[in-house]
């Protein structure tokens, strides 16, 4: 593999681990399970009711892993909680600094919290091991171990109460999980336009582990068959998601947000007694008659009520949620809920890989362009509908003059809806004043006359009964300004709208080449992933009995067969020894 490579694949360990609050415990209790047997076979009788000395071992690993063949475990912030309980009463915590959490003989329980503020691995924060849990002694990411001389042994690691119980539940609200730990797969992907960062995010976790084994070793050495379980595994993860930050996403939000722009700036340009709409009522009233002439406007012209930015800002901090998937456009990402793509995640047979279905990406993805539609639908019709909601106020007055006399004031009024002036149900008012009387009547025919002009009295008729064309006038021009703009951004997000599904595609699509998913993982059983170890059983001893929570392979798409991989949340609990 290259140095770029090995590069991507270490920066893609990076986690941030987190805590869940006020979850109740979920553990079950453990029964006793007690066996005599009345006559010797091997060495002598293995009496569970009472005396029995053996020697147990248990281990919890909240994050352990290995890339390019180095160990977590070699992370000395990371060492993993060990106890070792001795036939004759002695227990031996690893490390030795192990917070003794205090039990009734025979038992002895032990954990070890992480040490956050010496932890050093690029790319990793563990910060969020330092909240507290609910009835914990300990913060929220433990490794917990118990043993005792009868046989029993537990190893427990994740969001554990300080008995060791399970806190992770699928009933308990999202609102009680912090942010999750994240895995950086953007240098493990191939490049996509339109992608920034692809992380996978890992929701809270824990696993748990727990042997009888001197019911175990009745069995296994004696042949006494135990009445119930012996081994009782048990784990628990509250979700698995994917998360795209999308500068395609944010090119839907920005796109919005400079037609605004553009909207304000026409809306401003329209207003005003220099304004794009007292120049074109001016013109127009002008043209009425050719040959007269209208001076500049006195007066004013007003949008009032319209606030295009509040009108759009709703709907830019949304987030668009479908069926597994969500497109948070507030912060530019894009949301995808593995369990969604493969399945449920708890209560799933041991060592059960979880599988992309691809029906399911397309189904994402088609939704995902329908959602966008539907989005951009919303935000033109919400300018359209306040652009049409604005009040239009026209208070304009001009004189008009033709063959160097003036022939009246005139005064154009409006206060209406601009939805009504599109409409066509509001008109605006003209009003003529100071128009010419007596002799000068006469003499201002006849020089209009000589201009092959209309009467004054024609002139004044056509002035006064404009107000229908000048209205068609500022419709078409609010229609151009305003509405043509509003049409030409539902084009563009459109348009924006298939990158940001081309990136979901992408991703998801070449999700399985990178990144595989287990959950479930106990090294005993079949199917164990490549790697996977645990102590077998002996003549004297049982096997060691492990579950791992989440196992995630990571792989170099450039090198296939070079292969990462971290384990969350491990639990064992043996071998349980004859002494």
């Amino acid at each position: 593999m290259n140095r770029r490579s090995r590069a991507a694949l270490a920066a893609a360990i990076g986690a941030v681990l987190v805590v869940p609050l006020g979850i109740t415990a979920t553990t079950a209790s453990w029964s006793d399970i007690e066996w005599t047997h009345g006559e010797p076979i091997g060495t002598g009788v293995l009496d569970c009711e009472d005396g029995t000395m053996l020697d147990t071992r248990s281990r919890g690993t909240f994050l352990a892993g290995e890339v390019f063949g180095v160990s977590l475990d070699d992370v000395a912030e990371l060492e993993e909680m060990r106890l070792t309980v001795e036939s004759g009463g002695g227990a031996t915590p690893r490390p030795g600094n192990a917070i003794d959490l205090g039990s009734p003989p025979p038992s002895h329980t032990y954990a070890n919290p992480f040490d956050v503020d010496a932890l050093d691995i690029v790319g990793v924060d563990l910060t969020g091991f330092a909240v507290a849990l609910p009835g914990a002694a300990l913060g929220a990411a433990s490794q917990w171990t118990q043993g005792a001389t009868n046989g029993r042994a537990v190893g427990a690691s994740g969001l554990v109460n300080d008995s060791g119980g399970i806190l992770v539940s699928e009933t308990a609200p999202g609102s009680q999980y912090p942010q999750p730990a994240t895995i950086d797969l953007t240098g493990l992907l191939p490049t996509i336009t339109g992608l920034d960062e692809a992380v996978l995010e890992v929701g809270a976790v824990a696993a748990r582990s727990q042997l009888d084994g001197c019911a175990a070793l009745q069995e296994q050495v004696w042949g006494v068959a135990p009445t119930q379980a012996v081994v009782h595994r048990d784990y628990g993860i509250a979700g698995l998601g994917v998360v795209l930050d999308a500068p395609a996403v944010a090119a839907l939000t920005g796109a919005v947000t400079t037609a605004v722009g553009d909207l304000d700036t026409a809306v401003g340009a329209l207003v005003g007694q220099s304004g794009l709409i007292a120049q074109n009522l001016r013109t127009n009233l002008a043209l009425a008659v050719p040959g007269v002439v209208a001076a500049g406007m006195a007066g004013d012209v007003a949008i009032t009520g319209l606030d295009l930015s509040a009108t759009v800002s709703p709907l830019l901090d949304l987030t668009l949620s479908g069926d597994g998937f969500a497109i948070d456009l507030a912060n530019a990402r894009i949301l995808v809920d593995v369990e969604r793509l493969t399945g449920p995640l708890n209560d799933a047979g041991p060592n059960t890989e979880l599988l992309l279905d691809a029906g399911v990406i397309n189904d994402i993805v088609a939704e995902a362009g329908v959602l966008l539609d539907d989005w951009a639908g919303d935000v033109t019709d919400a300018l359209r509908a306040a652009i049409r909601d604005a009040r239009l106020g026209i208070d304009l007055t001009t004189s008009v003059s033709a063959a160097g006399y003036t022939l009246a004031t005139v005064r154009l009024g409006l206060d209406a809806t601009i939805g009504q002036v599109l409409d066509g149900d509001a008109t605006i008012g003209v009003t003529l004043s100071d128009q010419p009387t007596g002799l000068i009547v006469g003499t201002i025919n006849v020089a209009l006359a000589a201009l092959e002009l209309p009467t004054l009295s024609s002139i004044l008729s056509v002035l006064g009964g404009s107000g229908g064309a000048l209205t068609t006038v500022l419709a078409n021009l609010l229609t151009t300004e305003l509405m043509d703009r509003v049409t030409s951004l539902g084009a563009t997000l459109s348009a924006l709208s298939a990158p940001v599904v081309e990136v979901l595609s992408d991703v998801l699509n070449a999700l399985p080449t990178v990144v595989s998913l287990m959950v479930n993982v106990q090294p005993d059983q079949e199917g164990a992933p490549p790697g996977s170890s645990f102590v077998a059983g002996g003549p004297r001893s049982t096997a060691e009995y492990t579950i791992t929570a989440l196992r995630l392979g990571l792989a170099d798409v450039a090198v296939p067969e070079d292969f990462a991989h971290i384990l969350f949340a491990t639990g064992s609990a043996g071998p349980v020894s004859l002494p």
